[in-house]
């Protein structure tokens, strides 16, 4: 008798704690913070760069540590931290080798890109928000000038329950390509930003009982065929196109659902079964 009670009471426990967690309601509106840096990059030369280590002809401003937490839905301190810059620009230096030598003209043009974080109230469930801001200032520079040619963005979103401190609930890491297209085909001329890893503009991360689905979605457009020619792109590139001579901005747009839970009644059903189970077990042993 015992035996049974003890296996009813465990029951019924696991059947409550089903429903409680079946019961945890969505997050109704998030305070967020989007922001990243430019943690590495390559050049058209061969040399690649980071905060630590800079390569020489891309000079970096605004250098920042942003700390993030990759655990995910757990209000823990920020478990790592990643260095680089917000902003970073070339142009100005030109490589004259061998050795290599590379030479700086003062006053040069500079095209450069960014990042401009951004803050705000996000809605489950509800319409996007603005995410921080991509530009590039895109000019026309020395031939010959070093430039950028691919670069990697650490993207770090702080999530915290409207009115709470804010927690890192996950950061996500944005490749790109580069491309300086040649100048003269009004076609193609203007330069490209290519998504590399288009799969993180889509994430789930579990938070106090819910999983949560975040998105970049519609932040990066389709790449014209034209271009995918050019730059020999596989279909179904997404990146953006920046116009020549002028400044471009580019704003990511966010968004975040909850994902259905399971219904508190069917869970009390599966808890009823279970019992149900227990008491014909206990019948078939008497």
């Amino acid at each position: 008798m015992k035996r049974l009670l003890s296996s009813l009471l465990g029951t019924v426990v696991l059947t409550a704690l089903m429903v409680v967690n079946a019961l945890a309601a969505p997050i109704p509106a998030w305070d967020y913070t989007v922001d990243g840096i430019f943690v590495s990059w390559k050049t058209t030369v061969g040399t690649s760069g980071t905060l630590d280590t800079p390569a020489q002809g891309i000079t970096g401003f605004e250098p920042e540590e942003l700390f993030y937490n990759l655990d995910g839905g757990v209000p823990v301190p920020p478990g790592t931290s990643a260095k680089g810059y917000r902003h970073i620009a070339w142009g100005d230096y030109v490589w004259s080798g061998p050795g290599p030598v590379y030479s700086q003209i003062p006053g040069a043009n500079l095209s450069s890109i960014g990042i401009n974080a951004r803050s705000g109230t996000m809605i489950t469930d509800g319409p996007t928000s603005l995410g921080m801001e991509l530009y590039h200032y895109n000019q026309r520079i020395l031939s010959g000038s070093i430039q950028l040619k691919s670069g990697v963005v650490r993207s770090v979103l702080t999530l915290a329950p409207s009115g709470n401190p804010p927690l890192p609930v996950f950061s996500t890491k944005l490749d790109f390509l580069f491309f300086e297209t040649p100048n003269g085909n009004v076609n193609t001329e203007s330069d490209v930003f290519v998504l590399l890893n288009p799969e993180v503009t889509e994430e789930t991360f579990h938070f106090y009982g819910v999983d949560y689905v975040f998105s970049f979605g519609g932040s990066f457009g389709l790449i014209p065929e034209t271009y995918r020619a050019l730059l020999n792109l596989p279909v179904g590139s997404v990146g953006w196109i920046t116009s020549e001579n002028a400044y471009n901005a580019f704003d990511t747009l966010i968004s975040i659902r909850a994902l259905p839970t399971p219904e508190p009644t069917s869970i009390i059903l599966m808890g009823l079964g279970l019992l149900g189970l227990f008491g014909l077990r206990r019948r078939s042993q008497a």
